[in-house]
């Protein structure tokens, strides 16, 4: 039998890992900058917190989660997203008792969902995400949006645009959900059935459709932008405003909703133009009702995510070079088995000084093993042999150069930590 990764997954590579190490080191470094902290929170959670914190009407709950029974029948799901363990989390370790309010989390890490395979698009991907909890203002908001921008630049994606939206309260919401359901009725028969189940049920999760009709029955809908209460109308123009101010620009698209129900107020995605279908790489929102709605105290929050793979594919189609990590440093070669004693007293050595160093093989010739060195680009090697063990003198050959030079045994490391430090 041949076994092959399950559908919808992939391996990642030796020849490619740098790539996410190199996207990796940018998620981080910039929430460090802005002083979010990291949090690891479990691969699989209670159904019931996704079927309430995600909500039980849209895609995610309804068609794509991985639900499981343990041994003693208790129903679990692989997480599909993040934001809902981050509140449980909140929630459950209280964690405003022993950390001073805002509070600003990152997260990278695999989710699952379970759709349609394509690119950029698996059933088991990686995500980051950033959450900044307690402060109700729109600062919060600009802060969270630019900073995911931020990321985004820094990691060289092409032609990346900003487009955002705002979907009130629950207030004004409840009022809009009203007008938006009388719009829908009127050619309900028109709509795709789940179109029709959800204009029932939820009608704003109608946006979230993908079905090209009811694109086109719904470019004539009431939009949520025009029918917002004072409040979020004026915290959606400050946000703008800061946006402004931190030289973010946007585009404001009254369609997005985003595809989670616990969104209030801003919604946003960055988009690209150049992957077909999967121009969405990540996205975020307010969501102030959340914390409280799973059992915590009222709390605001806004937050965003992202897939790493999609970012990955849009700077591979746009040619975007990534540096791959360092090459080896050293490469002992001892020329018999009776020098693997000082071959390895000497890695040791070097290790300690924070030198990447491997042993070859005693069975490879030394022709080859030199060859290992050139096509692997590795900085030096180290032949060890009868002569040198007696003559207490290694031959130290610096690969780049070409060149070589006999070094007291005593007095290698130096040589190369210093010549390490000029390249």
């Amino acid at each position: 039998m041949n076994y092959q990764a399950p559908r919808g997954t992939f391996d990642i590579l030796p020849d490619e890992i740098h790539k996410w190490y190199y996207l990796e080191e940018i998620i981080r470094k910039n929430a460090i900058l802005f002083n979010y902290k990291e949090i690891r929170f479990p691969i699989f959670e209670r159904l019931e917190l996704f079927q309430r914190g995600v909500g039980e009407s849209t895609d995610i709950v309804e068609k794509e989660m991985y639900i499981f029974k343990d041994k003693k029948g208790r129903t679990f799901a692989l997480r599909p997203e993040g934001t809902a363990s981050i509140a449980r989390a909140y929630i459950e370790h209280n964690i405003t008792s022993s950390q001073k309010n805002p509070l600003r989390l990152f997260y990278l890490g695999p989710m699952f969902r379970y759709s349609r395979p394509q690119k950029g698009r698996y059933r088991q991907f990686y995500q980051f995400g950033l959450e900044y909890i307690g402060n109700p203002q729109p600062i919060a908001d600009a802060e969270i949006i630019a900073l995911g921008m931020k990321i985004y630049q820094d990691a060289k994606v092409p032609e990346i645009k900003l487009e955002i939206n705002s979907v009130g309260c629950p207030i004004c919401r409840k009022e809009y959900n009203t007008t938006l359901k009388n719009f829908l009725l009127l050619n309900k028969e028109k709509y795709c059935s789940d179109c029709q189940r959800r204009m029932e049920v939820n009608p704003l999760r109608v946006f979230d459709c993908k079905n090209e009709t009811c694109q086109n029955l719904l470019k004539n809908a009431p939009r949520m932008i025009d029918n917002l209460c004072s409040a979020c109308d004026n915290h959606f123009k400050e946000v703008l405003d800061l946006l402004k101010k931190m030289n973010v620009d946007y585009n404001v698209n009254p369609n997005i909703v985003r595809g989670l129900d616990y969104y209030t107020r801003t919604a946003f995605e960055y988009k690209i133009n150049y992957l077909g279908a999967q121009d969405e790489i990540g996205g975020g929102g307010r969501y102030d009702n959340l914390i409280e709605y799973l059992g915590g105290k009222p709390t605001p929050a806004v937050g965003l995510s992202g897939g790493l793979e999609r970012v990955l594919l849009s700077l591979d189609k746009s040619k975007v070079h990534i540096p791959k990590e360092d090459s080896l440093d050293v490469f002992i070669i001892p020329l018999d088995s009776e020098f693997l004693t000082q071959s390895i007293h000497l890695q040791q050595e070097l290790h300690q000084k924070n030198i990447s160093v491997i042993i070859a093989d005693t069975q490879t010739s030394l022709k080859n093993n030199l060859k290992y060195c050139d096509k692997n680009k590795v900085k030096f090697a180290i032949i060890i042999g009868e002569d040198e063990m007696k003559s207490g003198e290694f031959v130290v050959k610096d690969i780049r150069e070409k060149s070589q030079k006999k070094i007291i045994i005593s007095e290698i490391c130096g040589y190369i930590f210093s010549n390490l430090k000029l390249m």
